[in-house]
Order: C-alpha cells, then structure tokens, then sequence
C-alpha cells in the first residue's frame, strides 16, 4: 500500500513537473515570437523617410539609458534596506554581547565571595556540611552557567564580525552602484543633448511632417497594421500579446479637461471587463483632446487621448496585463502597448523611457515608463488609448 502511494506521489510530481515546464516553454514561445514581431517592425522601411526618424536612434537610447537607471534605482534602495537590516542586527548582537559580559562579570565576582569557586577549601573550612553542599552545588551550576555565556559571547562576537563583513559589502556594493547611477546619468544628459541638437535642426520639418493628412494616415495604418498582428499572434496561445494604436500629436491650445488621479496597486485578478468605470488616466496632466473628435486639418480623427504631462513625470499601467510591445515606432516614438486579456489592450506613446520590455508581467498602477516627446512630438506627454478586438474605444467610458 505504501509503495503505491509512493508511486501516485512521484507521478504527481512529474505530472506537476512537465505541466510547469510545458507552460514555461509556452510563454518562451511567446516571448520569443513577439520579439520577433518588434523587431520585423523596426527592420520595415517604408519608401518615404520623414524628419521624425532622425530622432529614433537617440530617443531609444535615452529610453534604454532611462531603464537602466530605473532598475540601479531600484537595486540601491534594495541594498540600502538590506544593509539597514544589517546595521540593526549588529547593533542587537552588540547589546547582547554587552548584558552577557556583565552576567559573567558579576557571576565571577559571586563566585570569588563564595571562595573563589574552591570545592577543596569549602569542605576542610569545617563549617556546617549541609552549608557546604549547598556552596557546591551552587558553584557548580555558577560554573555551568559561566561556561554557557562564554559559549554564547564566543557566538555573538562571531556573529557581529560577520554582520561587519556584510555591512562592509554592502556599503562597497552602494558605492559602486552609485558610481554606476553616475554614469548612466552622464549618458542619459548626453544622448537628451544629442536628441535636442537634431531637434532644433528639424524642428521645422518635423512639425510639418506631423499635420501633413498622409503623415498622420500613414501613422494610423501602422500601428494598425501592428494591432492587427499582435492581435492575431495573441489568438495563437491563451497568453499575452495584444496591442493598441494611434498617433500622437494635441500638444498646443486649450486643455479640455484635468487628470489629478492616477492608477493605484489593487484589484489584481479582476477581469478587465469588469473594470469599466473603475480605473483611472495613466498620468496626471491636461487632456487635450475628445476621443473622436476631428484632429488639427481634419480628414483624420482623435482615436485616444493625449494627455500633456510633465516631462520624467511617472506613466502608470492602467490595469494588470502582460507587455506586447516596447520599442520605437515611427510617428510614435517610444511606445509601450499592454495585454489585458479578454481582446483589451492599452497604448502609451511619446514616452521618454520605456521601463518594461516584451513578455513582462505589470500590475495595476506600477510604474511602466516616463513623460517624454519621443517621436517628434512638440510637447511632452502621454498619448493613451484603449482598443478592444483591434477597435479604438472612447478612454472615458472606462474611467472613474
């Protein structure tokens, strides 16, 4: 009976085992074919170059150098609580070094007023043997005792220089990572100084570029043509992957309205069908536009919203989902496109960095990228979108 309870365990295990690593193999596929995807994209030439493109190479350098600055952040928070904790111990392991040595200090002292802890001379001293046992005895548990907090002392000192050696580490640690901080900083000036050089002298026609119709359509139809895809590769699995789309561009006139709230950590597993009306605009800002509404010449309507933000400003995901797109696209700049399952996908563009890469998983109000004018844009901003089977569907329908 055992053995056959031994052997429906292992299968079980296996069973679990090949399941878990079926899935894992799945979501490598997946990855693997969505990264393909970016980069059969990026390698796209269409006939005509625009102005625009100028900027692709510094724009997504500044959005890696942004990355990477984001995850040294994060690393040195990590280590400064670690080494907090660290620091903590070893100040509890000093203190109790401190109260063992002052119980052996004061039982030495009692031992040395009972006579100096001499069994010998308590038994010939010739006084009352019932006293003297209980000297004995009680010097022999002094003595116990003794050897116990020596023991311990021994522990404890042992313990506290290891704490300094991981305190020293650490220490060490930040002070390369700070170094690291610093030079990816320097880059990060480097390449924003770069860009803004290739600005100034296309300022003009970039501008140009960005109200021509044609420009805008031609825009449209590829992130749609992109939707489209990341759509039907989503189809494939029952795993990440969708996508979003539009194009850029209300950043002069009026505000219509003002964002002051911005997606909080909650309502994890909920599905995002049952989110209308409950979440919230990734970043606070003026929106500059109504979905729907005809853009600047006309021909072409607002398929989103664009929301003037604060340059480095936080750009949060709107809902849980898994990223399906991050990378430079043309009339975009750096876009960051989210699964949310049930055929619902989020879209946001002109960022200055992308934190989040294909394939990664992103909660609820986590932090996904910063406030750029990547692609051309004039102001910095977001522009978000929300599309459902590939269809752009109004934003505020979906916002508390």
């Amino acid at each position: 009976m055992k053995h056959c309870l031994y052997i429906l365990a292992v299968a079980g295990f296996l069973s679990a085992s090949v399941a878990w690593a079926d899935k894992k193999a799945e979501l490598e596929n997946v990855r693997e074919r969505l990264e393909k995807l970016q980069r059969e994209y990026q390698q796209t030439r269409e006939s005509r170059a625009e102005a625009a493109d100028a900027l692709k190479q510094s724009e997504r350098a500044i959005s890696q150098a942004g990355r990477r600055l984001h995850q040294l952040e994060a690393e040195q928070r990590k280590t400064q609580t670690e080494l907090q904790a660290i620091s903590a111990e070893a100040e509890q392991a000093s203190s109790d070094i401190g109260r063992r040595q002052q119980r052996l200090s004061e039982m030495i002292r009692q031992a040395y007023m009972r006579g100096g802890g001499d069994a010998l001379k308590l038994l010939l001293n010739g006084q009352n043997p019932s006293q003297a046992a209980r000297d004995l005895h009680y010097l022999s548990y002094l003595s116990r005792a003794q050897i116990q907090l020596i023991g311990e002392l021994r522990q404890g000192l042992s313990r506290l220089t290891e704490l300094k050696q991981l305190a020293s580490e650490k220490d060490r640690a930040l002070g390369e990572n700070r170094q690291a901080q610093l030079k990816e900083q320097e880059g990060l000036l480097k390449e924003k100084k770069s860009r803004q050089q290739v600005l100034s002298k296309l300022a003009g026609q970039i501008s140009k570029q960005r109200k021509e119709i044609t420009t805008l359509k031609r825009n449209e139809q590829r992130l749609s043509d992109l939707v489209a895809r990341l759509a039907k590769l989503a189809a494939k699995p029952k795993s990440p992957s969708k996508s979003a789309d539009r194009k850029s561009g209300a950043t002069g006139g009026k505000p219509v309205a003002v964002n002051t709230q911005v997606p909080e950590a909650g309502k994890e597993g909920t599905p995002f069908t049952r989110l209308k009306g409950l979440l919230r605009l990734p970043v606070r800002g003026e929106l500059m536009n109504k979905f729907g509404t005809p853009r600047e010449g006309g021909g072409v309507s607002w398929k989103g919203l664009f929301i003037r933000a604060t340059e480095g400003a936080e750009v949060r995901a709107v809902a849980q989902g898994t990223v399906a797109f991050s990378e430079w696209l043309r009339g975009f700049g750096n876009l960051l496109i989210i699964d949310h399952g049930e055929g619902y996908m989020s879209l946001y563009s002109n960022n200055e960095s992308l934190y989040k890469q294909v394939g990664d998983a992103v909660r609820m109000g986590e932090t996904i990228a910063t406030v750029g004018n990547s692609g051309g844009q004039e102001s910095p901003g977001v522009y978000f979108e929300l599309r459902h089977e590939s269809r752009p569907i109004n934003p505020m329908a979906w916002i508390k």
